[in-house]
């Protein structure tokens, strides 16, 4: 320990570039200063009485300091003047030794920073300020109690499309009356005293969220406004490639789905008889009317009435198909509405019950309705009009809940007219009709649907075969009576025993060698005349691309200019690149 005398003596002569003192360890009160701390407390020195160092500073022109003192075993800080000098004041306990016994005292220390010490001192946190706004995403702006515009970080540079130097210093509204921006945010809250959020939109197009936060002093007073502007146009452009991603996506869901479906249903192929086809069925999948479906035999009747099915709300119940014409007359009864034990001779002995019930909440399909018998009309027309049946030789009542479509290749309407069928099941039955055309009639699925027939085989069969183009040309210059199903056929049979990998003219069977090579048979007199010459011409452009494998060749072949077939294979949607290729 050191004794008080000798310890202020030590304090009285130190370098009198150091103010020193001596305070209580528990008041701040001053026991002792030297002479260089006395001229900045304006204080004689030696000893004091207890004058409190904390308030001597605040009077001789120091800011307040009293919080930043608060630790009691030591530390320094920066105190500044009004007049603009820096001291930095340390503090340290101290024990010492008197005649009342050992007394923990503070040892106060003032030194004056050099006038280039300070620039560096106040530079530094400017700078590290500058980094830290300069690092944020966010644009902020920054302006003090009267709206001048102290500082923009390089964000609100990139956001607003200025630079710092043209506002910095000048009133906040200066951009705004120079059309930067439509509202002053940061003023408003000046004004108000409060945070203010609003949408800005800016002159460059962006439309940005400005949250302006004012700062109080200690008397209440606006010290300063912080606005954050975050760009929302960046935030509301991906939003809406988010949504455009979404909304895509869900529609190359549904339209995948939608193809699975129409794979499934025979529903191959993209020409505009087809996108009908399709507009119908999904048209008859959404209601529970009974439909009729019309078409040629090997159309895809059946196909077409599974999609119906697969398609609507009853897609979890059973799909029922009844020929009606491979049925005999004196069992289509017993078939469609079944039969009790005993009802017949060889009827089984426990009953059994008719397609009616077995589609029991599914659908029903009565292909060839044309050939149900009359009596048998009268029947079927009851149960439609939501009557209950009984089995053959049962008399229980039988009520069920089924979705029937009918399908047939009969002219129902004539038949209904010339009394060989009921005319007012033709009424009933016609509720809903999709008609399904002829393969001739859409001759742009012909290849499509055989090379769909060709991959089928393959994936199953595991065999490695492909078309010559010249095969797929006489296809589409055949008639196909059989229509699509005659075409499964045909790939299949052409498939299986042509020995080579690629199937070529000589595979074919000698009908269809021997056929014309104009392709008249893919028009249908049935069609309007610019339809007609349109598919005539489309089918000409075709033949002669896939034979020559170039736009030039085809031109000179059909007589007209390359831009002619280029337009017009365009108009028709045909594939140069893929025809070339073939």
């Amino acid at each position: 320990m050191t004794s008080y005398p000798a310890f202020c003596d030590h304090i009285l002569h130190q370098n009198e570039l150091v103010a020193a003192g001596i305070c209580h360890g528990d008041t701040w009160n001053l026991i002792f200063i030297n002479n260089m701390l006395g001229e900045i407390l304006k204080l004689s020195p030696g000893r004091m009485d207890d004058e409190p160092f904390l308030p001597r500073l605040t009077r001789c022109g120091f800011d307040e300091v009293e919080e930043s003192l608060s630790e009691p075993h030591g530390g320094e800080l920066i105190a500044h003047h009004k007049e603009g000098s820096m001291y930095i004041i340390r503090w340290k306990s101290v024990s010492i030794d008197d005649s009342a016994g050992g007394e923990q005292v503070r040892l106060i220390t003032m030194s004056k920073i050099p006038v280039d010490q300070i620039n560096r001192v106040a530079e530094l946190p400017w700078q590290e300020l500058t980094v830290l706004l300069d690092s944020i995403h966010d644009g902020i702006w920054v302006i003090d109690s009267d709206g001048i515009t102290l500082r923009v970080n390089k964000a609100m540079e990139r956001i607003a499309g200025l630079r710092a130097e043209e506002v910095i210093g000048k009133h906040v509204t200066e951009p705004m009356h120079k059309g930067r921006f439509e509202t002053c945010v940061t003023l408003r809250a000046l004004i108000e005293k409060r945070s203010v959020t609003m949408f800005d939109d800016y002159s460059n197009g962006k439309r940005c969220l400005n949250t302006s936060t004012p700062i109080f002093d200690e008397k209440g007073n606006v010290w300063r406004v912080i606005a954050s502007i975050r760009d929302m146009t960046e935030l509301e452009t991906l939003q809406r490639k988010l949504t455009d991603l979404e909304m895509e996506t869900l529609a190359y869901k549904a339209r995948l789905e939608n193809l699975e479906t129409e794979m499934d249903a025979g529903f191959v192929g993209h020409s505009a008889p087809m996108r009908r086809l399709r507009k119908e069925a999904s048209k008859a999948a959404r209601t529970e009317a009974i439909t009729l479906i019309l078409g040629e035999t090997g159309t895809g009747k059946t196909l077409t009435a599974k999609a119906i099915h697969d398609m609507g709300q009853r897609s979890a119940e059973p799909f029922i198909a009844v020929n009606c014409g491979a049925i005999p007359m004196s069992l289509m009864e017993s078939e469609l509405f079944g039969y009790e034990k005993g009802a017949f001779t060889g009827a089984a002995k426990s009953g059994k019950p008719g397609m009616f019930e077995l589609a029991h909440k599914g659908t029903l399909l009565l292909d060839e309705i044309g050939e149900l018998p009359l009596p048998m009309q009268a029947k079927l027309l009851q149960v439609l009009d939501g009557h209950p049946f009984h089995r053959v030789g049962g008399t229980k009542p039988i009520t069920v809940d089924v979705r029937v479509i009918a399908a047939t290749n009969k002219p129902l309407a004539d038949m209904a007219a010339s009394g060989q069928f009921r005319e007012d099941l033709f009424y009933r039955l016609r509720v809903l009709t999709v008609e399904i055309p002829p393969l001739r009639e859409r001759p742009d699925d012909i290849p499509v649907l055989a090379m769909h027939f060709l991959q089928e085989i393959i994936k199953k069969s595991g065999l490695q075969k492909n078309f010559d183009p010249q095969v797929l040309n006489c296809f589409l210059t055949y008639r196909w009576p059989g229509n699509v199903r005659e075409l499964r056929a045909l790939v299949q049979s052409l498939a299986t025993m042509s020995e080579e990998e690629t199937i070529t003219m000589q595979d074919l069977p000698q009908y269809m060698q021997a056929q014309s090579p104009l392709p008249q048979g893919s028009v249908s007199f049935r069609q309007p005349m610019r339809e007609a010459v349109a598919e005539l011409e489309r089918n000409m452009i075709m033949t002669a691309l896939t034979e020559t494998g170039s736009t030039y060749k085809a031109a000179r072949r059909l007589k007209v200019s390359q831009s002619t077939i280029v337009r017009k294979a365009q108009r028709y949607k045909i594939g140069l690149v893929e025809i070339a290729h073939k």
